[in-house]
């Protein structure tokens, strides 16, 4: 067996083994220089070759369709076609083109003679699929026009196979879409029908339960507070000092005034065994030093409430005590709370945004910055009508959420913890779950 012949039937193997239609256009145009030689060639595929286009060239992964080579090339198979002449297998040189191509031919500097083998299907009746141009610079012997002719008829073979074989797969993909689809849309209905429990995430904050609130028992300036965040406070533990310089003042003028009362009722009464005339002052002086009792005594309380003690046992809960250095304060005004650490809530504030129906004793999940793993049960037992300005400048209701049983007997967080909170509401429809908020912003604009 010559070479040839054995690298003829290796090529038609590789040829068969073409899995897609790019594996069989880069043996084309690569592997047929084993059984002709040629120094570029080109393939050109098209449907009866009505539209030809260049989709694989020697030497090159992939095709430029910008390259004026190729634009060559189709513009050469379009003259042909043209002419009536793309069925046949020809030698072409520059002379035998038009003015224009044969011009291009040799700006573009490419071999002297080209060989126009077209891909003909003998199972479809000699229809043209596609054609082979091998260019080089001297003429081929009518033996490697065979040869590229007979190799033409084994490539079209495999184009018709292969473009046959993904029209099939094409039908089965289409198919198979086309119920996946039908599928998709019976089962989405129902899908979305499914029952869900509507929920929706907040804001949380561990708060006391019933605290003390410390409060300014008159007007005045802070002097300090001595106590600290969380310090754990007894009852007579000072917490606050007020400034008490005015009212250690007053309290020494109504208790000197009250010395001078006293002193004056003194001698009068032991100048009255001997003086009617004093004797008739002893009502009105005694009324004196009553009236000076009280002020002494309101000046002393008063003196003494500016220093605020604890009247129980708790843990302080403030922010910064020197923040309150020398602030003036009014009657009433509170500066901390004093709490029992076993005794604590969640604070909730739900967006208005993102506010759903809830009722009394609706589930609570919280889940803590410090332990998000972790997440703590509870009940929702208070929820305020009115939304109030959040410090980040959002409109929120404010939800209190107490400890559920399940963490019964287990140490509560500590307060001033904060997390993120999983309200829970009604069981609704998974499509009003996934939509209620388009479905609000759309009717807050079309207004309905």
């Amino acid at each position: 067996m010559s070479e040839t012949v054995a690298a003829l039937l290796g090529l038609e193997q590789q040829l068969r083994k073409a899995s897609d239609l790019a594996q069989l256009f880069y043996t084309l145009v690569n592997q047929t220089h084993s059984c002709v030689s040629y120094t570029q060639a080109l393939l050109l595929v098209g449907e009866g070759l009505r539209h030809p286009q260049v989709v694989a060239v020697s030497d090159l992964p992939t095709v430029d369709y910008t390259s004026p080579y190729i634009s060559w090339a189709e513009r050469l198979a379009k003259s042909l076609i043209a002419m009536g002449t793309a069925d046949q297998s020809q030698l072409i040189r520059p002379v035998d083109l038009n003015d224009k191509l044969a011009a291009e031919w040799r700006e573009l500097e490419l071999p002297d003679f080209l060989l126009w083998q077209p891909l003909r299907v003998e199972a479809r009746d000699n229809e043209t699929a596609g054609a082979l141009l091998l260019l080089r610079d001297k003429a081929w012997s009518e033996a490697e026009r065979g040869i590229a002719q007979h190799l033409a008829g084994s490539a079209g073979h495999a184009l018709f196979a292969l473009r046959r074989h993904q029209r099939f797969k094409g039908l089965q993909a289409g198919l198979r879409q086309r119920r996946i689809w039908l599928l998709a849309g019976l089962a989405t209905p129902v899908f979305l029908a499914l029952p869900v429990r509507l929920s929706t995430l907040a804001p949380v904050a561990v708060v006391p339960k019933a605290p003390h609130v410390v409060a300014a028992p008159l007007e005045g300036v802070v002097r300090q507070v001595v106590a600290m965040p969380n310090q754990l406070v007894e009852p007579g533990e000072p917490l606050v000092y007020m400034d008490d310089t005015e009212l250690a003042n007053r309290e020494a003028v109504a208790r000197q005034a009250l010395s001078v009362a006293r002193a004056e009722l003194k001698t009068v009464q032991q100048g009255g065994f001997m003086d009617p005339n004093q004797k008739a002052r002893l009502a009105e002086l005694e009324a004196q030093v009553r009236l000076e009792e009280a002020e002494w005594q309101y000046a002393r309380e008063q003196l003494e409430r500016s220093t605020i003690k604890s009247d129980r046992t708790g843990v302080a809960v403030l922010d910064n005590p020197d923040e309150w250095k020398g602030r003036p304060v009014r009657v009433g005004e509170r500066i901390m709370q004093v709490a029992d650490p076993q005794q604590v809530e969640f604070m909730v504030m739900l967006p208005v945004k993102d506010s759903i129906a809830l009722v009394p004793g609706a589930e609570v999940q919280v889940f803590l910055d410090n332990d998000p793993l972790h997440a703590w049960s509870a009940q929702l037992s208070q929820s305020g009508y009115e939304p109030r300005m959040t410090p980040d400048q959002q409109l929120a209701y404010r939800l209190i959420a107490r400890l559920g049983e399940a963490e019964a007997g287990v140490a509560p967080p500590r307060i001033g913890l904060r997390g993120t909170a999983k309200v829970y509401g009604d069981r609704v429809s998974l499509f009003f779950y996934l939509f209620r908020r388009p479905i609000t912003s759309v009717r807050q604009w079309l207004g309905w």
